[in-house]
């Protein structure tokens, strides 16, 4: 199971904090622990806590700055715990940011996709730091293009979705198309991928929430991506996703 990520806000706007905690609440395995809105009191607390893992930081605030507080960390590495992203309107600081181990930089406003897309670096990041996390066991599974094989690790493959006779293999990185039908993946590829949709295999692995939509279902996944899922196929992933919070 996903360990819980425990996250704290420092931000002096209000709407700020409001805005990134609606789009942090889709995440289903992260925690607010609490939200600042000055220097002085996040610093305080991060001075006592021991167990944040990730800490979203406002370079402009009342009292110790952003950057301050980076400073005051003694971080040695963008890569130890907690994790700084910074979140500011200003682009100047960036530099600075990443010179004390800021371990990423949002641009004010945040959109949806680079959130989640530093978020899934930083679970990345988190998961290698934690000694007692177990490795993911991957698996290399192999497509073949034309007369070349292509070998892919299961953990990168996202979803594959089917475009006329042809499928396209949506990785974190790239799409790759195969000419292999809908059934032939389905007898070979491991149990985590499931068939969401008559067009759709989706892998498990990368699900973050589950929610009605219309009279079936959106599975949102861990770069943001929202899919939809048939109720039709829903007898192939409720057994597997039975713990996933429901809204």
């Amino acid at each position: 199971m996903t360990a819980t990520l425990k996250v704290i806000i420092a931000d002096d706007e209000p709407l700020a904090i409001s805005n990134l905690k609606a789009k942090l609440a889709v995440y289903p395995n992260l925690e607010i622990i609490d939200c600042f809105d000055n220097g002085d009191d996040t610093l305080q607390f991060l001075q006592t806590a021991a167990d944040i893992d990730l800490v979203f930081l406002d370079i402009q605030m009342p009292g110790i700055k952003g950057i301050e507080i980076l400073q005051q960390s003694a971080k040695s590495s963008a890569m130890t715990r907690p994790l700084f992203i910074l979140v500011t309107a200003y682009e100047q600081f960036a530099f600075s940011a990443f010179e004390h181990f800021a371990f990423d930089y949002l641009l004010k406003p945040v959109s949806r996709q680079r959130l989640a897309q530093s978020l899934l670096d930083a679970r990345t990041a988190l998961d290698k730091l934690s000694p007692q996390a177990a490795p993911v066991p991957v698996n290399k599974l192999a497509f073949k293009t034309g007369a070349s094989t292509l070998l892919l690790d299961d953990i990168d493959i996202m979803l594959i979705e089917a475009a006329g006779n042809y499928m396209c293999i949506h990785t974190l990185n790239e799409t790759l198309i195969i000419r292999e039908t809908m059934k032939e993946l389905l007898q070979r590829l491991p149990k985590q991928f499931v068939q969401i949709h008559r067009s759709t295999l989706l892998n498990l692995h990368h699900v973050h929430k589950l929610q009605p939509h219309n009279n079936d279902y959106e599975f949102l996944l861990s770069n943001g991506k929202q899919v939809n899922a048939s109720r039709r196929y829903k007898q192939n992933w409720a057994g597997q996703l039975s713990a996933l919070p429901q809204h």
